[in-house]
């Protein structure tokens, strides 16, 4: 009987999950988790991690074994005094500190990588937020023109009811049922594109949740820093942090590069055991041998001075990197900020002035119409006015929004 409930209740709270609207904090969520970008930059630095400590530490070192100055005539082991069995082992040395640039070199990959996926949370919520806002806007005009199909059926009564009474005439019921047709056209193009979008937003949260229907509130952001304060904010963005994390790679790559000029070391060790008896009855002496072996890097005009070369030439590359990313940055950010003013301005307008107005000409367009003051053409086109004044007021507060989505994403936020 217990289970019973359980099962009951998780059912509901299954039901209830799904017919929950989807509030732009929740695909957020849902994106950040689900995403196997983010998990790959995170792989990747960790194993980088993991190669640092490997990179820094000497190679194996290698044990040899063997016989040495066998007779050929016997292939015995105690004819002659110089044959022996050999064991000995040998550590090869890097030249100068390249195990510790070379560790350090990885270390700035690694952290590169880190920085990747914090430039991918970024990237992910402003796409995320984006699609969400563009979703909400066609859900809004959905919305707009479902109303204004109830007010046109409206208006079909009036003109019929005014046709019947010998004040109107055919043609104005006609020119309602047009318009009648013309908005559900409309609707169904307004779902079309819904169907697009939600198809991109389950590239992110998975397509079954972006079926849920989108959240009536939208997200209430602050308004941005000043300009100033955004710039000095793009020095600090994960794509310059990347950027810098590049460039210390690329230095680790030229300090390792002038290390190749410095000689790498072979030091070996054997113990040789000889068999057989000298002249006198004495047993022959075992052998010890020791050695180092280097190398000589006397002509570096085609290999050392190459490879230092072309580190440098990265090294250069890696900074103007960094300082192309930052003009760019910097371009979005002087453009959406426009953007973002330009528009706030533009809501205002409408909200105080355009709607209200085009509201109260609809009412008054239909009540002279009543009255027999003017043709139903003219009714229409008070109707249709509003209709696109309410879209378009939409339209900008959706665009401002997505401005400041933008501006939030050039400030480096990922929450």
């Amino acid at each position: 009987m217990i289970k019973k409930h359980i099962v009951f209740c998780l059912l509901c709270f299954y039901s209830f999950a799904q017919a929950k609207p989807l509030s732009i904090g929740e695909a957020e969520h849902l994106a950040l988790n689900l995403s196997p970008e983010i998990k790959q930059f995170r792989a990747k630095a960790s194993g980088l991690m993991e190669q640092s400590i490997a990179d820094g530490q000497l190679s194996d070192p290698q044990l040899m074994a063997g016989v040495i100055n066998v007779p050929t005539n016997s292939f015995s082991f105690t004819q002659d005094e110089m044959t022996m069995l050999a064991v000995g082992v040998q550590q090869q040395l890097p030249r100068g500190r390249s195990l510790k640039i070379k560790s350090r070199q990885t270390q700035a990959l690694a952290t590169a990588e880190k920085r990747k996926a914090k430039e991918q949370i970024a990237l992910l919520l402003r796409s995320v937020r984006e699609t969400w806002l563009d979703l909400y806007y066609w859900n809004q005009v959905l919305g707009i023109i479902q109303e204004n199909h109830k007010i046109y059926r409206s208006l079909l009564k009036v003109s019929a009811s005014q046709y019947s009474a010998g004040k109107g005439n055919q043609s104005d019921v006609l020119q309602v049922q047009i318009e009648l047709t013309r908005l559900a056209n409309q609707a169904l193009q307004v779902e079309q594109q819904m169907d697009v979008l939600r198809a991109q937003l389950g590239r992110f949260i998975g397509q079954k949740q972006a079926q849920r229907k989108v959240s009536e509130h939208l997200p209430s952001w602050l308004n941005p820093p000043s300009r100033p304060v955004l710039e000095q904010r793009l020095k600090k963005h994960p794509l310059i942090l990347i950027d810098g994390a590049t460039i210390e790679a690329a230095r680790q790559e030229v300090a390792l590069a002038k290390e190749q000029y410095k000689p790498g070391w072979l030091l070996g060790a054997s113990y040789g055991f000889r068999q057989g008896q000298m002249p006198n009855g004495m047993s022959r002496s075992d052998m010890l041998t020791a050695q180092v072996t280097l190398d000589l890097p006397l002509f570096p005009g085609k290999r050392q001075d190459k490879q230092f070369q072309a580190s440098i030439y990265k090294l250069q590359s890696s900074h103007m990197d960094r300082v192309i990313h930052y003009r760019d940055l910097l371009k979005e950010l002087q453009a959406q900020y426009a953007i973002w003013e330009k528009l706030s301005a533009r809501e205002r307008i409408y909200q105080r002035q355009l709607l209200p107005e085009a509201k109260q000409n609809s009412k008054a367009s239909l009540l002279a119409y009543q009255n027999t003051n003017i043709e139903m053409n003219t009714v229409l086109r008070a109707y249709s006015n509003e209709l696109e004044i309410r879209q378009e007021r939409l339209q900008v507060l959706i665009e401002k929004m997505k401005a400041r989505v933008v501006l939030l994403y050039l400030e480096g936020l990922t929450a």
